[in-house]
């Protein structure tokens, strides 16, 4: 099988853009033996806070007035030191999978994938008015220090997944058993500075802002799921294991995440073959990211936002049907 598409699309903000997708599937060996792979490019488009966001805190300084700002991107002062107006991220995606059925009842899969992105929106660091490129700018229009939202980072991304699922009968009823998984690395290539800023990558790409761009995909994620049904009842249970993530706290230095692992449980039953009732939980056993001191984190809170979510157990009940 082989595929192509094409996309063209105007932007009044920032101009066209042209993308394109192939793709091609072959069987080997029928169903059992089957390998797949793509090549694409895309763009997401500068969201409208990322262009028009705008924030001043005012601080008192021996007796001076002086504004912290994070500037929008259109607005004066990103035009006065120089930041560019916001274009879109564009990326070139490849992946090379092989799908299997070895024996009866059991499947695998395994996807190979890289995303290199250029001119990533990033929020810099903090350019102070004693900074000795930009800083007389910022005096001159009483700002301590400013931040602003800027195309400046190209990544890579590379990674794998892969799942198993088999099926098998257990007395009267069928147990599914699914392991899936994911590593993922990400790679700052390069940090894509203005002119009046080259040499200043550590604040144009600060270490808080890598620290959470890295962190948004751990470096691996786990899922072992059981679904056994039996006649009119039903029931799931699932194990997920998120990687440790470093991220960087207020006082530049770097806050420990550990890898943790939530449990989820469901116990299901059918009535008359259209109505199901359905208790169950979310984080079971009440799992939550390893606490840090709220003064020093971006939320204010004893924890990040992380993947894993920070809410503790959910319990719920629910009633389906079917017309």
């Amino acid at each position: 099988m082989l595929a192509a598409a094409a996309r063209v699309e105007s932007f009044s903000d920032f101009g066209g853009t042209f993308n394109y997708k192939v793709a091609s599937r072959l069987k080997i060996l029928g169903d059992k033996l089957v390998l797949r792979g793509s090549a694409s490019t895309g763009f997401r488009a500068p969201s409208l806070p990322q262009i028009n966001f705008s924030s001043t805190f005012t601080n008192v300084q021996a007796g001076t007035i002086i504004d912290q700002v994070i500037a929008p991107n259109s607005g004066i002062l990103a035009k006065a030191v120089g930041i560019p107006e916001l274009k879109q991220e564009t990326s070139v995606n490849l992946s090379l999978g092989v799908t299997a059925k070895p024996v009866r009842n059991l499947s695998l899969t395994v996807d190979a994938y890289q995303v290199t992105i250029k001119d990533r929106v990033v929020l810099t660091g903090s350019f102070l008015s004693d900074d000795d490129a930009i800083g007389y700018i910022l005096a001159d229009l009483k700002v301590g220090a400013a931040q602003f939202f800027t195309n400046a980072v190209d990544t890579k991304t590379q990674g794998v997944d892969a799942i198993a699922t088999y099926s098998n009968a257990i007395g009267k009823g069928r147990l599914t058993t699914t392991l899936a998984a994911n590593f993922n690395k990400i790679d700052v290539e390069k940090v894509n500075t203005t002119a009046k800023l080259a040499g200043k990558e550590d604040t144009y790409f600060g270490p808080r802002e890598k620290a959470f761009l890295l962190a948004s995909a751990p470096a691996h994620k786990i899922n072992l799921g059981f679904d056994y049904r039996l006649n009119e009842f039903n029931a799931s249970l699932r194990f997920t294991r998120f990687s440790s993530v470093n991220l960087t706290n207020w006082n530049n230095e770097t806050d420990l995440y550990q890898g943790k692992t939530t449990t989820d449980l469901s116990l299901g039953y059918t009535v008359q073959k259209k109505y199901t009732f359905t208790l169950g939980g979310v984080n079971i056993f009440d799992k939550y990211p390893t606490h840090h001191d709220p003064g020093l984190t971006e939320t204010g809170g004893m924890w990040e936002s992380m993947q894993m979510g920070f809410s503790g157990a959910f319990f719920f009940g629910r009633v389906s049907f079917k017309l």
